[in-house]
């Protein structure tokens, strides 16, 4: 007698494979689970052999400078892009540069491997005789030197942002204007949003990451901005080698991203009639002009993350 023979007066019948309708569906998840996996693992191959090949075509426009470090006297290299090999395609909003065919913004600051003094590269050679002694006592003092496996060729975006936070580290150490901390977190908020392109553009773009990317670079943008405010109110212009007019639009643009419209309404009249201002600037407050004035006639505030350039 069969564990179901039973059901045939009732008309129906069964297999007396209890359990194959459930191995079947085991077999066939880890089937599925299976090919899951090996696309997951042929997206993150193809994903590594993209950016060994971005890394190899961007090294062709890198070569190692040398520099002197003004606190240590020590001489190191550091990367560089070659003179006119990368360019300018556009701006965003923000005044961020766009170059190709290599993200010039990663090769911006110079940092020293022994003591840790960090600067952008046009401030690099700039520093008191008080203010090297601070660099040794903050900085030098505590510095630990990372480990070097092999000649680097290029910088990824991670080295780039952790050499830019040297030279914050370094800002904040020799009590730097509020302008130039300003600065470093717009050029950090700029290398974030590139960070974030670049996974973008990958074929296993992770959400997480991004959400950790966007939020990151709203935090600097948001210190950017304070600070910048600042120094406006503080300090003389040119500003970080800027005039007045790039300064106001830059913190317009700045506000606009912060959803703040209305503080970025009242400094873009100014510009846009300035027979300083130059054409650029004139042309992007005009566009951040109509974006505000759009945003206000829909009545809907968008949220942040749709504010994009």
């Amino acid at each position: 007698m069969g564990l179901l023979s039973g059901l045939s007066q009732f008309g129906v019948n069964m297999d007396d494979d209890i359990y194959g309708e459930n191995k079947a569906k085991n077999k066939a998840e880890e089937v599925s689970r299976s090919a899951a996996a090996k696309a997951e693992a042929e997206a993150a191959r193809k994903a590594a052999e993209e950016k060994k090949k971005k890394s190899e075509e961007e090294s062709s426009y890198i070569l190692a400078r040398s520099y002197t470090c003004p606190v240590c006297d020590k001489p190191f290299k550091s990367l560089a892009v070659k003179a006119n090999r990368a360019r300018v395609v556009s701006h965003d909003l923000d005044l961020r540069p766009n170059y190709e065919p290599v993200d010039a913004l990663k090769y911006t600051v110079i940092s020293c491997p022994f003591c840790g003094y960090s600067a952008r590269e046009r401030n690099f050679p700039n520093i008191t005789v008080n203010q090297k002694k601070m660099v040794r006592e903050k900085i030098g003092a505590f510095f630990k030197p990372a480990p070097v496996m092999e000649e680097k060729k290029v910088y990824s975006y991670e080295e780039a942002l952790g050499r830019f936070q040297m030279a914050f580290a370094t800002a904040m150490s020799t009590v730097a204007k509020s302008s130039e901390k300003a600065y470093l977190c717009l050029y950090m908020s700029w290398l974030v949003r590139g960070q974030r392109n670049e996974l973008q553009e990958g074929n296993a773009a992770d959400p997480i990451k991004l959400e950790e990317y966007r939020e990151t670079e709203k935090e600097l943008r948001s210190k950017a901005l304070e600070g910048l405010v600042y120094a406006r109110q503080t300090e003389d212009y040119p500003i970080c080698g800027m005039d007045q007019y790039t300064v106001d639009y830059i913190i317009a643009a700045l506000y606009y991203k912060s959803r703040e419209f209305d503080k970025a309404m009242k400094l873009l009249p100014e510009i846009i009639v300035s027979s300083s201002a130059s054409r650029g600037v004139k042309e992007k407050a005009h566009i951040l002009k109509e974006k505000i004035l759009a945003v206000k006639a829909s009545k809907v505030m968008p949220d942040e993350d749709s504010l994009e350039d």
